[in-house]
């Protein structure tokens, strides 16, 4: 109990870095459980953990599983997909607080899932073929989300350096092109819909930057949900 109240009492106090690595590490717990548990009592195929938590292409079969517009966010492909997603997540995730502020942070994310989940479902339904090729028409989209904030950065800032272990230093804009890249070679039985799902969220991090310069910035309705979300489960209440 001591150490769930310490991970309750880091969430409300920590950083937006600090609560996104806790929930992508809360689901992918989940995640094992489920798997030991419908392995266990031989509930459903070898893969029903996965599509219990992931993003269906399919309305219908969202519409059994609704819950998944918000776990499949933090979702990853297994323990190495994971590692290398939290990796990153926390390094250049601090690169990126450097030139933008945390509820950029917290709105590319979000808007670069739901950007990845649109263009997942389109493609799908734009190629039936599709359909009947590829077994993972489910979608975990932590990755998805990680690349707008890091597509942002490297529009942002593609002539700045980081320093890299044996390797020296590096521009953004390579690091985040080779990051895609290993991304993408590690997905399992990878398809167009994957695949097309990163290079949306990649085009909205060219789109905040375009945006941002002309005064718009597209994370605001994200952030007011958040405050809103916030408020309801503080126990806060406006002021009349």
């Amino acid at each position: 109990m001591n150490l769930l109240k310490e991970i309750k009492v880091k969430f409300l106090t920590g950083d937006i870095l600090t609560r996104l690595l806790l929930i992508n590490s809360a689901v992918f717990v989940l995640s094992l459980l489920l798997d030991i548990i419908f392995t266990l009592f031989s509930f459903g195929n070898q893969n029903a953990s996965f599509f219990s938590l992931n993003y269906p292409w399919n309305p219908i079969a969202l519409l059994f599983r609704p819950w998944t517009l918000a776990t499949s966010l933090f979702a990853s492909w297994g323990l190495w997909h994971f590692l290398f997603n939290m990796l990153t997540l926390y390094w250049l995730g601090g690169v990126f607080l450097r030139f933008f502020t945390s509820n950029n942070l917290r709105g590319l994310y979000i808007i670069g899932g739901i950007t990845g989940m649109l263009v997942f479902t389109g493609i799908f339904l734009l190629f039936p073929s599709l359909q009947e090729k590829v077994w993972a028409d489910s979608l975990p989209l932590c990755s998805v989300c990680i690349l707008s904030f890091c597509s942002a950065l490297a529009f942002r800032a593609p002539d700045s350096t980081e320093p890299i272990p044996l390797i020296g230093t590096v521009k953004i804009k390579y690091i985040v092109i080779a990051l895609l890249l290993i991304d993408l070679a590690v997905l399992p039985n990878a398809n167009p819909a994957t695949d097309a799902a990163h290079i949306g969220a990649a085009a909205i991090g060219w789109l905040f930057n375009r945006t941002l310069r002309k005064g718009k910035d597209i994370t605001e309705p994200v952030t007011a949900i958040a405050v809103r979300i916030y408020d309801l489960f503080s126990g806060k209440k406006k002021k009349q």
